[in-house]
């Protein structure tokens, strides 16, 4: 009897001990810190093109956009060595990643040409001018040294049978200005600043402006 007394003693301090170790656990974990990608000023302003009614009264479709399975995910991922990744547990994306480059693309677009019929994949409008489809081929930052981007993307007529009138494939690499994820996020933001502007210059040339 006093054997089992001893036992089920033994066992509540060992559950109790258990539970105030994991209780510390749950109270020391950091919670994760979020970030976004943001809309930046580029070359092109929207000044320029006033007066142009064939820019200004453009509709826009901006997608479909693919990026690589290695970066489509909640976590942002920077490169460990030549081979391997590092998943960041506590740095996260505030949201999808691809339809916050969607939502950027736009923005700097509208910045760009001045244009307000701007539209993200899949768009119900059926009335588009122009499609500008992107794929981000690849997407790797350094934290403290630099991000690089490169980038197929096209432009198309907008109705069917839909006409390829431009492709590129190119490439944009962004110093990172300090220390942390923030620096890092503000690079790539950088980064598609400098890829909206080759976007909005050839959608601005193939609709009559020669001013861009």
């Amino acid at each position: 009897m006093v054997n089992k007394s001893r036992f089920l003693c033994s066992l509540t301090l060992a559950l109790k001990v258990g539970f105030i170790i994991a209780l510390g656990g749950c109270i020391n974990t950091p919670l994760p810190d979020y970030y976004v990608l943001t809309p930046e000023r580029g070359e092109l302003n929207a000044t320029q093109f006033r007066g142009n009614a064939g820019i200004a009264n453009l509709a826009i479709g901006v997608g479909p956009i693919t990026i690589p399975e290695t970066v489509n995910r909640p976590n942002i991922v920077t490169p460990k060595d030549s081979n391997k990744l590092e998943v960041a547990e506590f740095h996260r994306w505030s949201e999808p990643l691809r339809e916050n480059i969607s939502r950027v693309v736009i923005t700097n677009m509208a910045d760009r040409l001045g244009v307000n019929k701007l539209y993200a994949y899949p768009w119900l409008r059926k009335e588009i001018d122009n499609i500008a489809q992107i794929d981000v081929l690849q997407m790797t930052g350094t934290l403290r040294e630099e991000v690089y981007l490169q980038v197929r993307w096209q432009i198309l007529t907008g109705t069917k049978p839909y006409e390829l009138l431009e492709t590129r494939i190119t490439e944009y690499r962004t110093i990172v200005r300090g220390a942390g994820y923030s620096a890092l996020v503000a690079a790539y933001s950088e980064a598609y600043s400098s890829l909206t502007d080759d976007i909005a210059s050839a959608i601005a040339e193939l609709n009559g402006n020669t001013d861009s």
